[in-house]
């Protein structure tokens, strides 16, 4: 479940004439501790030992998917099992993971929120550049009178005449056309057309490889007004989203240890149990942790896992 490739961890338990063995084969990959252990699950029967391997099994797939989701670096350390509390453990690890969730996705979701927001303000503030390049004025483009459609956007120059004359001939003197700023070979044009014959006008437009350019819905007494008052809006959300992030890395700081100390009693819990079926309950046996610098050779692992039972980080 680690999320550094190049290192490893193998929890391993085997028989104790196995060790010496095992830590010199390990040894060229990193660090390895180990200590006695007699095998106990308090009489549990084979039954209920599957049992509790399925459900700690899926529990630490959820906590590698918490991991995962939250961006925590799993940091495996050794850990001591507690089987006579299965049933408490698995429920309180079940806690753990579930408010570290609700917890990350709550203030991911805020920022997720004031992040798409300042998206939004960016576009509109593009926008606002973009009608600043057809060469009308704010007052042309934001009258307010009623009963009038305006339609902003380019065609080509060379179809700006047979334009002007088709619309001429299809709504007389209803529409009004001005020309703005010309760029290479295409010329911007707003055009203010009664309401009820926008549809028919800017069909017309489009018949001379007309295109459209949304005017956003600007509010104030001029166009500095308006970049100034979205300006600060994208600065306030900006710093907000700042001290969400930051919020959200001490969150993953917070929760980091808990998850892995969780992880580890689980994985070692796991370990045990699979250990008592394979080896018999009441053996006397090897624990080994091992911290490795580089993943071990495969064949290394084929021999443990053929030897006694091993969980990887």
């Amino acid at each position: 479940m680690s999320n550094v490739a190049k290192t490893s961890t193998l929890r391993v338990i085997l028989p104790k004439s196995l060790t010496e063995r095992t830590v010199t084969a390990l040894g060229p990959f990193g660090k390895a501790d180990t200590q006695e252990l007699v095998l106990s699950t308090g009489g549990m029967t084979t039954e209920i030992v599957v049992r509790y391997i399925k459900e700690y099994t899926k529990l630490r797939d959820e906590f590698g998917q918490t991991f995962r989701q939250l961006g925590i670096e799993r940091q495996p350390e050794s850990a001591t099992p507690e089987l006579s509390k299965l049933r408490t453990g698995y429920s309180e690890a079940e806690g753990l993971i579930s408010e570290a969730r609700g917890a990350f996705q709550k203030l991911q979701a805020e920022l997720e929120r004031v992040d798409r927001q300042v998206l939004d303000l960016e576009k509109q503030l593009a926008s606002v550049e973009q009608i600043r390049a057809t060469g009308f004025s704010y007052d042309e483009m934001t009258s307010m009178a009623t009963g009038f459609r305006r339609i902003l956007g380019r065609l080509p120059f060379k179809k700006l005449e047979p334009a002007q004359k088709a619309l001429r001939a299809l709504l007389k003197d209803g529409t009004i056309m001005s020309t703005g700023a010309r760029k290479n070979d295409w010329v911007y044009l707003l055009v203010v057309t009664p309401t009820d014959e926008a549809s028919q006008t800017l069909q017309t437009l489009l018949l001379y490889d007309f295109i459209q350019t949304e005017m956003p819905k600007l509010v104030g007494s001029s166009l500095e007004d308006v970049l100034t008052s979205w300006n600060s809006k994208k600065n306030a959300l900006s710093q907000e989203s700042e001290s969400l992030g930051t919020r959200l890395d001490g969150l993953r700081k917070s929760l980091a240890g808990p998850l892995n100390r969780s992880t580890d009693q689980v994985e070692e819990t796991l370990l045990v149990l699979r250990g008592s079926l394979r080896l018999g309950e009441g053996a006397s046996v090897a624990h080994i942790f091992a911290l490795l610098d580089k993943p071990a050779a495969p064949a290394i692992l084929d021999t443990l896992q053929r030897d006694g039972v091993v969980e990887q980080d």
